[in-house]
């Protein structure tokens, strides 16, 4: 009895012990998948497959073009044949690109990446007016309509229209110019027909503070524009040159400051520091280089809107040029030979202004050196218009009505100048004659107090008829004045037949006159 329980005991224990030992093992499929799963053109994406057969090659195909082969390896513990690969995701428009893995002995697997748009830049900072090259890529194919937005801030953006449309593979570039935006990171995101900036992984940009000095080389004495952009918005800026205060200035909403003028002080030749700071900060946030060098000066100086005249005097001074050097200074194809004292300053040459209206240049120069040049401003306005007073609605040339051939006088008033009269138009037109135009040189022309007089040469003499006359006045500086209003005359007091016949008729008068005069005589003789 006792043996028949334990048999049975020992039954059950092996009915509760099959079930175990046939539980069956679990089945495993070739399989890839991604990390991460979607993303935009030229992001890493890593590939990762299991089942292949291990210490075969896998290779690794996107959109049917090989990337990378690989060997699986066993690893520690079931699935076995796993492999992974990197690469970097093609050109391709947007949506699902397939990515194929096969091993020698075909086992295989495919998934799909979705491609989503997005942008790039060809640099993640710099300043403002910096060209930026905006890379698209994963657009749809041929996509239209694309523009490049740029954030100034969080309210306020610039849109850029992109000049082409998306190629076959979604992508596209297009430059821009920085806008002027203040100091720190700002959004460059992008949008196209049929999608909204949420479609597009966007960029960042980060503006720098920047100062530009115009010019940034130049000798003492010169006045720069100093001005400054990318700066912290409404923040007060202070201007230092060579550790030395010149300026306060506060930026703008957009970080930008300037232009302060600045006149460049006395200093040894090379590299001088214009730095700004914020008002309460030792640390410079940017700065700019002036190189000072040699360099000229005129006295006194002239601007655009205070120029100088024909025959006014002007000196040339120099600086910082090197102790003792021959210098060489020339204005209007006049040159001065001088030395530099030991300080390197050049004593006064004197010059008179001639020449052309607008910029003339004093250039100077050394030891085979030129500097920058200085710049004369001569004078550009015109002169007045004289008044013409003879010949006016008159007959003139009483001499030439006999001969047909009259030189009259022409007057007109004088007109003073800063840079002087130096020629007088005449332009006569009418009659028989082709139009006559004569440059006059004021040398060629009476001056009496007022009135200017001018009479007309020989070879241009008139015939007799009705003419038109008129003047304009050239200064010194070559500006010309106007026109005046024409006015007439009629050249000869009669006609030439007319003249002639008087003429005949009073030779025969006086013809007549004497030989009756004779007979008079010669009758009282013979009656003696």
């Amino acid at each position: 009895m006792r043996l028949l329980r334990c048999l049975i005991i020992s039954l059950a224990i092996c009915l509760v012990a099959i079930p175990a030992l046939v539980t069956p093992v679990q089945a495993w499929e070739t399989e890839i998948w991604f990390s991460p799963d979607e993303g935009c053109v030229g992001d890493r994406i890593t590939v990762y497959g299991h089942q292949f057969h291990s210490n075969e090659i896998v290779d690794v195909y996107y959109d049917d073009v090989l990337q990378d082969s690989v060997k699986a390896y066993y690893g520690v513990q079931c699935p076995h044949g796993f492999f992974d690969v990197s690469f970097t995701v093609p050109e391709g428009c947007q949506g699902y690109h397939e990515v194929y893995a096969e091993d020698t002995s075909g086992s295989s697997a495919m998934a799909h990446f979705v491609v989503n748009p997005g942008i790039s830049l060809d640099t993640k900072s710099g300043h403002t007016g910096d060209s930026i090259e905006v890379i698209g890529g994963g657009f749809p194919c041929e996509a239209t309509g694309i523009n490049i937005r740029y954030y100034l801030d969080d309210d306020s953006y610039v849109d850029f229209p992109v000049s082409a449309e998306a190629d076959e593979d979604g992508s596209w570039e297009e430059d821009f110019s920085v806008p002027a935006s203040a100091k720190g990171k700002h959004t460059v995101d992008a949008y196209y027909d049929k999608g909204t900036l949420s479609d597009v992984r966007e960029a960042s940009f980060e503006v720098q503070p920047d100062i530009t000095l115009n010019p940034d080389s130049g000798s003492a004495g010169d006045i720069i524009a100093v001005s400054g952009t990318g700066f912290v918005a409404v923040d007060d800026i202070k201007l230092k040159y060579d550790g030395q205060e010149f300026d306060e200035y506060s930026a703008d909403e957009n970080g930008s400051w300037g232009a302060v003028s600045f006149t460049i002080p006395e200093g040894s030749k090379g590299d001088h520091v214009i730095e700004a700071f914020h008002s309460g900060s030792i640390m410079a946030i940017a700065s700019a280089t002036f190189e000072l060098g040699a360099g000229i000066r005129l006295q006194p100086a002239t601007t655009p809107d205070s120029p100088g005249h024909v025959g006014q005097t002007f000196n040339v001074t120099g600086k910082s040029f090197d102790p003792s050097v021959a210098v060489s200074i020339s204005y209007q194809n006049e040159t001065a030979d001088v030395f530099a004292e030991v300080d390197g300053d050049v004593s006064a040459v004197t010059f008179v202004a001639r020449g052309r209206q607008g910029e003339q240049y004093v250039n100077a120069s050394y030891n085979g050196n030129t500097v920058r040049p200085a710049v004369f401003y001569m004078e550009g306005t015109p002169p007045d218009k004289p008044a013409l007073n003879s010949p006016v609605d008159t007959r003139t040339g009483f001499s030439g009505s006999f001969t047909g051939r009259i030189s009259p006088t022409f007057t007109w008033s004088n007109v003073t100048d800063p840079s002087g009269i130096a020629i007088y138009d005449l332009e006569i037109y009418g009659g028989d004659n082709p139009a006559v135009s004569i440059s006059v040189p004021i040398e060629d022309v009476g001056i009496q107090g007022d009135i200017v007089a001018y009479t007309l040469p020989e070879k241009y003499a008139l015939s007799p008829g009705t003419y038109h006359w008129r003047v304009k006045a050239i200064d010194g500086a070559e500006n010309e004045g106007n026109w005046t209003e024409p006015q007439s005359f009629h050249a000869g007091v009669l006609p030439q037949w007319a003249m002639i016949t008087i003429t005949v008729g009073l030779l025969l008068g006086v013809i007549l006159g004497v030989g009756i005069f004779i007979r008079r005589r010669m009758g009282y003789y013979y009656s003696d």
